[in-house]
């Protein structure tokens, strides 16, 4: 089979499965088994592939078609112009929370404000505010000491020493206190499970609670501040 038969192959399949946006996916994944970029994959349209190329991609196309997600099968996800390792220990960011990390920097008033970052997760939020404010005083908690590490993997990634993280459920082991308190939870009410695609359901960190238990409102955004 060339490039251009699997590139078709695959996305047909995606589509058979609900796949969102079944061509670009089956190009990321393409790209990845063979170590391309994507838009080198192009260039080779008429190339035929040799069994050893096609075994692992058969594979991470099982597993998208299972709604595993694609940030997870390829390892890493781009956020706020930074590179972030992403796996199963946390949950993808999502493209809103970009716009969550702009709407914080702009009520940042102090170049030494002290943040605190509550879930955490592969801490994109908290090292995306790092890198830009590099003389804040960042705290980031997350209850999963396995979201933490892939945590500090990223800030090691990043070369980002000035955020500390630290294991817990919300404030419970937090001291101190914070110019700014900012969160993304992993919150979804019941109400809203019909409208989410079906590989974040899939992912296990997702909690199911009633919105009117989930201090973060309809938003899914808990934003507060104080002194």
């Amino acid at each position: 089979m060339t490039v251009l038969d699997v590139l078709q192959s695959t996305t047909a399949y995606f589509k058979k499965r609900g796949i969102e946006n079944p061509r670009l996916n089956a190009e990321h994944l393409l790209a990845h088994s063979l170590g391309r970029k994507r838009l080198d994959v192009y260039l080779e349209f008429e190339r035929e592939l040799a069994e050893p190329e096609l075994a692992p991609l058969r594979e991470l196309v099982r597993r998208r078609g299972q709604n595993e997600p694609l940030q997870h099968l390829l390892g890493t996800i781009e956020f706020c112009g930074n590179i972030f390792l992403c796996d199963k220990r946390a949950l993808v960011p999502r493209p809103e929370t970009e716009e969550f990390v702009g709407l914080v920097e702009s009520r940042i008033m102090n170049q030494e404000s002290r943040i605190l970052d509550l879930g955490t997760g592969s801490g994109v939020i908290a090292l995306s505010l790092a890198k830009k404010n590099p003389e804040a005083k960042i705290t980031a908690t997350d209850i999963s000491d396995d979201a933490l590490l892939l945590g500090h993997e990223n800030a090691v990634r990043l070369g980002i020493s000035g955020v500390q993280f630290l294991q817990s459920d919300l404030l419970e082991n937090v001291d101190g206190k914070f110019d700014l308190i900012v969160a993304n939870l992993p919150y979804i009410s019941r109400h809203d499970r019909d409208q989410l695609a079906p590989e974040v359901l899939r992912e296990k960190n997702y909690r199911d609670i009633e919105a009117k238990n989930d201090y973060s409102g309809r938003t899914r955004f808990l934003f507060a501040r104080y002194g």
